[in-house]
């Protein structure tokens, strides 16, 4: 994007219809019940399928899978921050959705996501950062702060992720969820190279299956029990390749939660890599803001 934009919120163009909708569906506390709603276009789903095309890779990749996950990781760790213009969709429950989204993160975790109506509105903010997370919407000045917590973006998006986490995935990173002396064994599936790395510990499983120049294509991530109840896995598949300065970006990230089929998919239609962020778009006070912790 040639601008940065801070957070100077429009009003929406019939307040006081959307606001009868969000208290509907419960106004923040219901994010996603609400996003559905206020979304101006369904949109299905198409089907990813598994790769089964034979591709070639080299044999010396099944001598050193660290090498393989090295190189993964050196890709994405030369994102340094993003700016974007996206389509989200969602499924959740039967019910389906599509959003225009403004999207700006860092490599420090911190994320800032505009839901947008037809005018470019501003519907709904969220923003992400060290602090935790903190919404507004503007139909309603309705703000909320609170602690990072994989709960409220699953009120908000259907998947139970941590800002941060939600922050690696925005930016391509496909080991957006942490990991610690990892141990990687790499194997040939259907003529595919599968990268399997595991955490120590009680940490996350990825099986990265990598597309003919290495990058991923279809991913599983077997997730451990925290505090006492399975997390769930994650299905997530890349797609959509294209450079951006000299990156090779995935355009299309399609995010499923096995256990519940809920769907996160971000098409991006725009993607400006490395640029300076202004501080500023990670801070938020809303005019006569009525707060709820």
């Amino acid at each position: 994007m040639k601008r940065t934009r801070t957070c100077a919120v429009p009003p929406a163009r019939n307040p006081g219809e959307r606001r009868r909708i969000l208290r509907r569906f419960g106004g923040c506390g219901a994010c996603l019940g609400a996003l559905i709603v206020i979304s101006s276009l369904l949109v299905p789903f198409g089907c990813t399928k598994r790769p089964a095309a034979p591709v070639s890779f080299h044999a010396a990749d099944l001598s050193d899978p660290e090498a393989v996950y090295r190189k993964i990781l050196d890709r994405s760790k030369g994102i340094r921050t993003l700016q974007g213009t996206a389509r989200l969709r969602l499924q959740t429950e039967g019910r389906k959705a599509g959003l225009d989204a403004v999207i700006a993160c860092d490599r420090d975790g911190r994320l800032r996501l505009e839901i947008l109506d037809w005018l470019n509105h501003v519907l709904f903010l969220a923003i992400f950062n060290q602090d935790g997370f903190l919404t507004y919407s503007p139909s309603g000045n309705e703000y909320k702060q609170g602690p990072d917590d994989a709960e409220k973006i699953r009120e908000m998006l259907g998947i139970p992720l941590t800002g941060k986490e939600l922050t690696a995935l925005a930016m391509g990173d496909p080991f957006f969820l942490p990991l610690a002396d990892p141990t990687v064994r790499i194997s040939v599936d259907r003529d595919v190279l599968l990268l399997d790395v595991e955490a120590a510990g009680a940490g996350p499983r990825y099986l990265v299956w990598l597309d003919q120049e290495g990058r991923p294509d279809r991913m599983f991530v077997l997730r451990p029990y925290g505090g006492g109840q399975a997390l769930g896995d994650l299905q997530v598949d890349y797609g959509r390749y294209r450079r951006v300065d000299s990156v090779s970006f995935p355009h299309r990230i399609r995010l499923k939660a096995t256990a519940t089929g809920s769907v996160l998919q971000v098409d991006y239609q725009r993607v400006v890599l490395n640029e300076t962020l202004e501080e500023d778009l990670f801070r938020f006070s809303p005019p006569g803001r009525d707060t709820t912790e």
